[in-house]
């Protein structure tokens, strides 16, 4: 049989392969996405990035590129097989990568590279993640910052880790004002301009830098003027708390959109269809069938390795400031978590409130807030706040959680080996990994019925 009689596969057919051989991965980033755990924004990405290849799609050429291919199954190998071995988020960005890579093989003249790539890339939910390991750093950077032009107001101000003290008065610098949220917003209009207007890969290339400090800018300011707010400095009403936000999240926004579309250059007309270099039939039909074996591999592995429970021991304390501990048994959610913790977990009741304990030898990204948590549940999380511990040396984080049940008075905190304590698993990590705290560690979580 001639190799080159066999029949060559229409483009879309390859978009939907190489979909379909990760569908594990997708399907653990729409839980994800969905499950409350993480801000959905990664949807409108991938709203963004659809849109744009189906205006594209009249441009795509008749034949892949064999190049690009070999690329995208390699990817989407080392996405499917590094299971067990990787993070769900890295070889989901890897599945991502694969997918661009077939739009790569397809890819017509004038079509851009660099937006669709960032596109994909902030379709996965990376919030969370990106909170966990850059939030606490940048709240630094960002409460550094507005202490300086607190100072050059006027106003006596000083930096306790993340949070602020001003005038005595003690503000949280939370997680939404790391900035992380607002370069999201920032760079997805950067690439969802970019990507319609068809703007040149090198023209992006060199902008993309320049954005970070216009977020960073943005993001002290919008930091000092809440503070200022906060501490009744302003006068203004409670309502402009979320105004003050909004206000520089939108002149952020249009100052990328102007920014992005400045300059002289002339957009790529839309390419018509074109015949690459086509590949050959026994090339197109051998990735094929490696895309449509990678998609029923996870099967096959979940048939082979059933999960085991992962049990582990530990002896908690009898007593909790004060109060007599009384074990009760976790919950199914807290069961299936514990399943995948890499330490131990106990739940206890003093008689009045709820406590989680949970004992750690290092540090791990798998000591999720208390507040991912309960959103995770269907709670909604308000009246987020730094406390004093009553007795104890250091500050517990404090919000009221709404949802089933009635609300909530939660607050948690992470104690080291020497007694020091933190209220931000972001500073805990990076504490803990540069050897500044000691292990092992217990994050305390108190949980108090509200009347």
């Amino acid at each position: 049989m001639r190799t080159d009689r066999l029949p060559r596969l229409p483009a879309w057919l390859w978009l939907v392969l190489a979909n379909t051989a990760l569908w594990p991965l997708w399907l653990w980033s729409a839980r994800r996405l969905s499950d409350g755990s993480d801000d959905p924004y990664g949807i409108v990405a991938l709203g963004a990035l659809l849109l744009v290849l189906w205006r594209e799609r009249t441009g795509f050429v008749e034949a892949p590129r064999l190049g690009w291919l070999l690329a995208a199954v390699a990817l989407a190998v080392s996405a499917v097989l590094g299971q067990g071995f990787w993070p769900p988020l890295p070889r989901a960005a890897l599945g991502v990568l694969a997918v661009l890579c077939v739009a790569m093989a397809l890819r017509g003249a004038g079509q851009p590279r660099l937006a669709w790539f960032g596109l994909g890339l902030l379709a996965l939910p990376l919030l969370s993640s990106l909170q966990f390991y850059l939030g606490y750093p940048l709240r630094v950077l960002t409460a550094e910052a507005s202490v300086w032009l607190l100072r050059g107001g006027g106003l006596e101000a000083a930096r306790q880790g993340s949070a602020l003290e001003v005038g005595g008065q003690l503000v949280m610098v939370d997680a939404p004002c790391s900035g992380i949220q607002m370069a999201w917003v920032a760079y997805f209009t950067a690439f969802a301009s970019a990507a319609w207007l068809r703007l040149p890969d090198r023209l992006l290339l060199r902008r993309i830098p320049l954005l970070g400090a216009l977020v960073l800018v943005g993001n002290i300011l919008r930091n000092s003027l809440l503070v200022l707010q906060e501490t009744g400095r302003l006068g203004w009403p409670g309502w402009m708390h979320e105004g003050i936000g909004l206000l520089v999240f939108v002149a952020v926004c249009a100052l990328v959109l102007r920014f992005v579309g400045a300059g002289v250059w002339q957009p790529a007309p839309l390419p018509v269809r074109a015949l690459a270099v086509a590949t050959a039939g026994i090339w197109q039909l051998s990735l094929a069938l490696v895309f449509v074996g990678l998609g029923g591999w996870p099967l096959v592995q979940g048939q082979a390795e059933p999960a085991q429970p992962l049990v582990r021991s530990h002896e908690w304390p009898q007593h909790f400031a004060g109060r007599e501990l009384r074990p009760l048994a976790l919950s199914p959610v807290e069961l299936q978590f514990a399943a995948q913790f890499p330490g131990a977990i106990g739940r206890f009741s003093d008689g009045e409130r709820v406590i989680s304990l949970r004992h750690v030898t290092r540090p791990t990204r798998k000591l999720h807030p208390a507040a991912d948590c309960f959103r995770g549940l269907g709670y909604r999380i308000a009246a987020q706040a730094l406390e004093r511990r009553v007795a104890a040396s250091g500050v517990q984080r404090c919000f009221v959680a709404e949802g089933p049940g009635g609300p909530l008075r939660v607050c948690e905190y992470i104690e080291d080996a020497a007694g020091a304590s933190f209220s931000d698993h972001s500073a805990w990590y990076w504490s803990a990994l540069a050897g500044e705290s000691r292990g092992p560690w217990l994050a305390v979580t108190t949980a108090q019925p509200l009347p």
